[in-house]
């Protein structure tokens, strides 16, 4: 849930009350054959009685989500759904918007996008992505300069310092709902649209470390952590991808490689892998593993993970492999290629750990008739049966040591799962005309905190909740 139910909430209405006010926000959009001046005002009177009445009447997740449908099921939106997306990104953009307005229309767009995949397409049209990772960005930078600090101001009254601080700590809180919003919004982008190169360029280090350093490994409840987790395995995965063609630089893995910025986020990492549910999240993260695994310049993999993690790994994978559905074939697929670099380029190569029980399981997957419930098997199981056979052949310590003849890994073409062969952090090949990496550049903490000479300012004017 977003908005905690358990907050104390001042304002308390008559059923007829509440009535009278959805009624009154239904027939604000309830407008048909209208021009685009009156589609206007009245979808910038519906955000600003929908801003005033934030806390008010809407309380709850339940009343977030009435608020979004009335607008997007109404009639002036349908009629103008293109013009309505761009005015709302319009209103976003604006830095000195009040929180509370910023966080409804997010919350809009992300209802809507969430309902209708192609309104994606259309606010990307509109630089929704630049929209939402600019306002994002700005609330990190808040969040950065004010998010722990306590009031310590020697020109507050004492006698008013807990009001002050209570007032601050609900500013926070209200960047952190925005910042869940976009973050997800970013998330459905990469996951379901053509994203450009260009907005995945944009994405700057300050964001990225931010994000990787602010995680926190102790929980899988925390919606804020979460998001920020997602983002940070589909931004993987979009540098992966425009890797095929553009030497662009994957600032995910290189905070990985070389900073100590990455301890949360990996123990994270172990955590959701062992416990995730879908589908796309577990490739994402075989994804990344995959990375981590094959880069053994400076031994990064063989000193990545600790012991205990590593056998964890494995027997979260023994586990998926022998228990994915038949329908989940390409899972297992991308289970199998993270499986021999797990085995060879990590302690696990000389602690030898489940051997028998991982022969046993790679010869049962080597055989599609094991695999494919006796119809004829499908390319996906001969690809599963290929990848088993495979890496019983690759890793030695399994005792069937036959040269290798997976030739994903041997050429340097990428697979047909999309995870492009890599055995070291960089190459030397440039490719012409394309983004290039600036091999001198070293970020750190303190580097990141020197990146603009001023602080951000304060945090905007808003409407305090005061009971």
């Amino acid at each position: 849930m977003i908005l905690d139910p358990s907050a104390p909430n001042p304002h308390k209405h008559t059923d007829d009350e509440i009535a009278q006010f959805w009624d009154l926000m239904e027939r604000m959009v309830e407008l048909s054959d209208v021009s685009q001046d009156e589609t206007n005002t009245a979808l910038v009177g519906y955000m600003k009685r929908s801003s005033d009445a934030y806390m008010v009447y809407i309380n709850s997740d339940r009343d977030l989500c009435r608020m979004a449908a009335i607008i997007i099921e109404s009639p002036l939106f349908k009629q103008r759904e293109e013009f309505c997306l761009s005015k709302l990104l319009s209103l976003l953009s604006i830095d000195l918007l009040e929180l509370n307005m910023k966080f409804l229309i997010s919350y809009i767009l992300l209802w809507n996008s969430k309902n209708d995949l192609n309104s994606l397409d259309t606010m990307l049209n509109y630089q929704g992505f630049n929209v939402f990772y600019n306002t994002c960005y700005t609330q990190f930078a808040y969040l950065t300069k004010y998010g722990e600090e306590k009031t310590d101001n020697p020109d507050i009254d004492p006698g008013k310092e807990v009001d002050a601080a209570e007032i601050e700590m609900r500013i926070i809180d209200d960047m952190k709902q925005i910042s869940i919003v976009l973050l997800d919004l970013l998330f459905q982008i990469f996951k379901y649209c053509k994203c450009n190169v260009e907005n995945v360029q944009i994405i700057d280090d300050f964001f990225v470390y931010y994000v990787m350093v602010s995680l926190r490994s102790d929980t899988v409840t925390d919606m804020f952590n979460n998001v920020k987790f997602r983002l940070l395995l589909s931004l993987n995965e979009q540098y992966m991808m425009f890797d095929r063609e553009y030497e662009i630089e994957n600032k995910i893995f290189k905070y990985l490689c070389s900073s100590s910025a990455h301890s949360s986020f990996t123990e994270l990492l172990l955590l959701q892998f062992n416990r995730v549910q879908d589908k796309s999240l577990k490739i994402m993260m075989c994804k990344i593993l995959y990375l981590i695994l094959c880069s053994t310049k400076n031994n990064l993999s063989m000193n990545f993970f600790y012991l205990n993690d590593l056998n964890v790994l494995t027997d979260v994978l023994i586990r998926e492999l022998q228990n994915i559905s038949e329908n989940e074939e390409i899972l297992r697929n991308y289970y199998l290629r993270v499986l021999p670099h797990l085995l060879n380029n990590t302690e696990l190569c000389n602690t030898h750990y489940k051997k028998e029980e991982l022969r046993s399981l790679l010869r049962y997957l080597s055989s599609t008739d094991n695999i494919s419930g006796g119809e004829s098997p499908t390319q996906e199981h001969q690809l599963t049966a290929k990848l088993a056979a495979n890496t019983l052949r690759r890793v030695p310590w399994l005792g069937e040591n036959i040269e290798d003849c997976d030739s994903d890994s041997a050429s340097g073409k990428s697979s047909s799962l999309g995870i492009p062969p890599m055995t070291t952090l960089g190459g030397s090949d440039k490719k012409p005309g394309q983004f290039y990496a600036n091999p001198e550049v070293v970020y750190s903490a303190e580097s990141l905190g020197r990146r603009k000479a001023r602080p951000p300012p304060p945090p905007p004017a808003r409407k305090v909740r005061m009971p």
